[in-house]
Formats: structure tokens, sequence, C-alpha cells
């Protein structure tokens, strides 16, 4: 299992904005002389953490990042993402001092598939955010809301082929006959991760 980079944001407080770039390393644009500048200015080694909003499609899941902090430019193509996603005007970016966080040690949690591992900063850096990111919420709440019979249907088939695959060589076990209610949890390119109870 590979890790998912994390999307920029805007932190808690406004203070703080970070945003990743190509090689998934966070860089953080912070206000000059803010305790925060102050603190990786004094300090070889920094830690990062991201966590996926409470009640969001991929809450729990999360990803830490331990390296050392260098100052860095900011990108042309992040600025742009950067100024989108978090309202802050141009102006304000480039007036931030902005450090690069290189991983040295990588560790993921992926609530949604009970996984969670140390990985090689190589490994991160081959990972790839899920482009959907953005609209995910969105994209989630249309597919639930105008497919939830289908997906109801299809949880009811994939419990009777699970049950199938438990019977004794010779035997049928029927599906429970029992209405399941279905909910696509998470959605990327490689699919869609699909809850189901009854």
């Amino acid at each position: 299992a590979s890790p998912s980079r994390p999307e920029p944001v805007r932190l808690a407080g406004g203070d703080q904005i970070f945003g990743v770039d190509e090689d998934g390393s966070p860089l953080f644009g912070l206000r000059p002389g803010s305790q925060a500048a102050l603190d990786i200015a004094a300090s070889a080694s920094v830690s990062f953490a991201a966590h996926a909003p409470t009640g969001g499609a991929q809450a729990g899941c999360a990803v830490t990042l331990l390296g050392s902090a260098a100052e860095a430019e900011l990108p042309a193509e992040l600025a742009k993402k950067l100024a989108r996603q978090t309202g802050v005007g141009k102006e304000e970016l480039e007036g931030r001092q902005w450090w690069r966080l290189a991983p040295c040690h990588v560790h993921f949690t992926d609530a949604l598939h009970a996984r969670d591992a140390w990985v090689s900063p190589d490994e991160y850096a081959a990972a790839q955010s899920n482009p959907l990111a953005e609209s995910l919420g969105a994209v989630l709440a249309k597919l639930n809301a105008n497919h939830a019979a289908d997906l109801a249907r299809l949880a009811g088939m994939l419990q009777g082929e699970a049950a199938e695959a438990a019977a004794p060589l010779g035997e049928y076990a029927a599906a429970d006959e029992e209405t399941l209610s279905a909910e696509i949890l998470s959605v990327d390119p490689d699919g869609f991760d699909l809850g189901f109870w009854p």
C-alpha cells in the first residue's frame, strides 16, 4: 500500500499555509518573524502531520513526515493552486517565508483499509495525490444520493458471493435476505470503497 499526498490547505488560525511540491515534500508559508518561522530556523529537525478532516470521506487518514527543513522558493504553479484553494492573495503568498521539508521518515495511516505503516521517502515521493481530492465531497454526495438503490443491490451481490465462498463444498449459502444500506466511502483512480450494513 502506498500513501496519498496531502492537499494544500490554510491551517487553523490562518497563520500557516502549506502546499506540496512535485516530490511530495511540504512547503510551509510562514509569516516572517512568527514563532513557527523562528522555531524552524533554529532546528534542523521538523515534523509535519496532515490529518483528513473529521466527517470527511477519508476521516482518520493521516500522513506524518519527519525530516529537515530549508528555505525554499514557492513554485509558480503551487502559488496559483494555493491562492485558489486558500483564498490568500498573491502578494500575501509572496510575502511569506517558505520552507521545504525533506522527509527522512514517513508514516501513513489509512483508516478506510485499516492500515498504517512506515514507508521509505522514495515510496512516498512516488505516490500521487488523488486527482479527485478537491471535489471528493461533492462526488461522493452525488454518487450516494443518485445511486442508493444500485449501491444496495451491489452490496447484496457482494455479500452473497462472500457467503457462497464461505460455504462448505457442495453446499449453497444464500445471501441474507435483509435489505442492505450501502455508501461509497472514497473514490480514487483505482476505483471506490464501498461500505454496507443491514
